[in-house]
């Protein structure tokens, strides 16, 4: 992984594992929702520091990096597919 073309993600997860620990809700199921993100994020955070941020768990091929712009938690090849299945993300392959 090149670091320099992921920082701007990296950062933008870091700060948003800050907002995310400093949310809480009443509410249980927004508070579940809440404690997901945090995961997720911290899990993406540790793929950074592993080196392993941006390569697919399941093949280990690196997932395009729109994808990691659009889904910066993503850990699959077909995560990211996912979204683009549902209109979130257009390709022009």
């Amino acid at each position: 992984m090149i670091y320099d073309r992921y920082t701007s993600i990296v950062e933008e997860l870091m700060t948003s594992l800050e907002e995310l620990e400093a949310s809480q809700s009443q509410h249980p199921i927004i508070q579940q929702y809440i404690d997901e993100e945090i995961t997720e994020v911290k899990q993406a955070l540790g793929r950074v520091r592993d080196n392993q941020y941006g390569f697919c768990e399941r093949s280990g091929e690196e997932i395009p990096f729109d994808y990691m712009l659009m889904n910066p938690t993503c850990t699959t090849i077909e995560d990211a597919l996912e979204w683009r299945r549902f209109g979130k993300i257009s390709s022009y392959s």
